[in-house]
Order: structure tokens, then C-alpha cells, then sequence
């Protein structure tokens, strides 16, 4: 007897481990499963594997394999919230949404987010258009 409860803990992703299980193998391929379930929620492929946390953290870092597997369900699940707020800010009139959408994704276009950047550029715009006007500006030339 191995002096572990008979029934399973952890096993349901979500469902908390009654008693962490050191020592025993952590199987990569059930870690590789758990992480594309859980969308890269490390918490709940402990809680199902019955560890911890920072074991699995420690096992993701120092192996590649998972390490990816990790950053891939992590950037696909961005990916889906990233399409579901494009679907929301094209079917409402949310104008907050649109423009954070292209504020953050526009950039390339012209979108800008940096309000420094922008005010500095119209300040400088503004300093030398009244640089050039006042040149040309017939009433305040010295010769007349």
C-alpha cells in the first residue's frame, strides 16, 4: 500500500488536490494535455496532477517541449479574447472599444497611443509654423 487515499485527487481540471504527490513522476505527455485544457493555467495542471504550482513551473522552464507547449495555449487563448473583442467592437457602437482597437492595433496607420508623442509633435508643429508665418508676416518685417 502506498499510503495515498484509494480514490484519485486532482484529476478534473479545477478540482483541487487534497494531497501533493512528491516524488512521484510527473508524465509529460498528461502535462502536454492539461496545459492545452487549461489555457496555459499552471494552478490547474497542478491542482489536476496533484502538485504544485512552482513544480510545474520548474518542470515547463527546464523542459522545451512544454516550455512551447505553454506559450502556444497562452497565445491561443489571446488569440480567441483578441477575436471576440474585434466581434464585439464591430456589432456594437462602442466607440471606447473602437478606438482602443485601433489605438493598440492601428499603430501602423497612424493610431497613435503615445498622448506625449502627439502632444509634443503638435507643439513642435505649432512653434514652426509660427517660425515660418511670422517671416512672412508683411507687419512684423523689419524693412517696413
Amino acid at each position: 500500500m502506498s499510503g495515498f487515499p484509494s480514490q484519485k485527487k486532482g484529476n478534473k481540471i479545477g478540482e483541487k488536490a487534497k494531497i501533493a504527490r512528491p516524488g512521484i513522476p510527473l508524465d509529460k505527455t498528461i502535462m502536454l494535455k492539461l496545459i492545452k485544457e487549461s489555457h496555459g493555467n499552471l494552478s490547474r495542471v497542478a491542482d489536476a496532477m496533484g502538485t504544485t504550482r512552482y513544480t510545474i513551473r520548474r518542470r515547463c522552464d527546464n523542459d522545451a517541449e512544454l516550455k512551447s507547449a505553454l506559450e502556444d495555449a497562452r497565445e491561443r487563448i489571446i488569440d480567441e479574447l483578441e477575436e471576440s473583442v474585434w466581434d464585439r467592437a464591430l456589432e456594437s457602437k462602442d466607440t471606447t472599444l473602437q478606438l482602443f482597437l485601433l489605438k493598440t492595433q492601428a499603430r501602423h496607420r497612424g493610431y497613435d497611443q503615445d498622448e506625449a508623442k502627439n502632444s509634443a509633435k503638435e507643439i513642435a508643429t505649432a512653434a514652426f509654423d509660427f517660425i515660418l508665418n511670422k517671416s512672412k508676416n508683411p507687419a512684423e518685417r523689419a524693412d517696413t
